[in-house]
């Protein structure tokens, strides 16, 4: 959630409301679809979009993810045989099945990524709440570096009391976070039309699908 690492030009013109509905805007189109290769460009985009937006991606974490919903797939086989080992059959359907669901499920991760920015702030109580959400994270992002690892359980709970303390003594406005990142509030001209063009792309690789 820490904005130290977002690309600057993104702050700068893209606003975090932005962000957040061209990211909901993105997400029916690209659950729609169904070709492994746009699947595969798309997961490469929005994972490339997060590091942009100063995201930190754990590969291993996504890595395990792949590995495991795969098995899971191939553990019952479909199609064509691909390969046996020990009476264990390797079929081109489950594999593909499984690679194409472990990577939708990597690429939402990477689509929630660029879109929950910790400037956010959504209308009414709900919305407040998830501003003081999104700031705390932020916090925790901006500090982390000070934990210890020969004393991580003190350091986490010195951090996280810091944080607690900052939060119960916050206002509505939840820390002006914009203000004190100096990003954008209003997106550019330039920054609508680069989320525009990725929200449009989505839609139109399903062209192909409704062949």
């Amino acid at each position: 959630m820490s904005l130290r690492r977002q690309h600057p030009w993104m702050l700068g013109n893209v606003s975090a409301s932005l962000l957040f509905w061209g990211g909901l805007m993105a997400l029916p189109a690209y659950l729609l679809q169904g070709d492994l290769a746009i699947r595969l460009a798309q997961v490469v985009l929005f994972g490339a979009l997060a590091r942009v937006a100063g995201k930190r991606l754990q590969w291993v974490y996504f890595l395990s993810i792949m590995v495991t919903i795969t098995v899971f797939h191939v553990i019952v086989p479909s199609g064509a045989v691909l390969a046996e080992i020990g009476g264990f059959r390797i079929t081109l359907g489950a594999l593909r099945t499984g690679v194409f669901k472990a990577l939708t499920i990597v690429g939402m991760v990477f689509i929630s990524l660029v879109s929950v920015r910790a400037d956010l702030r959504l209308p009414g109580t709900l919305g407040s709440l998830a501003g003081k959400i999104f700031w705390s994270f932020e916090r925790i992002m901006e500090h982390r570096d000070g934990m210890s690892v020969r004393r991580p359980f003190r350091s986490a709970d010195a951090l996280l009391t810091d944080v607690y303390g900052e939060l119960a003594e916050m206002d509505e406005t939840v820390a002006h976070t914009a203000g004190r990142k100096r990003t954008a509030t209003r997106s550019s001209g330039a920054g609508r039309a680069a989320v525009g063009l990725v929200v449009v792309a989505q839609w139109v690789a399903l062209i192909p699908v409704f062949r």
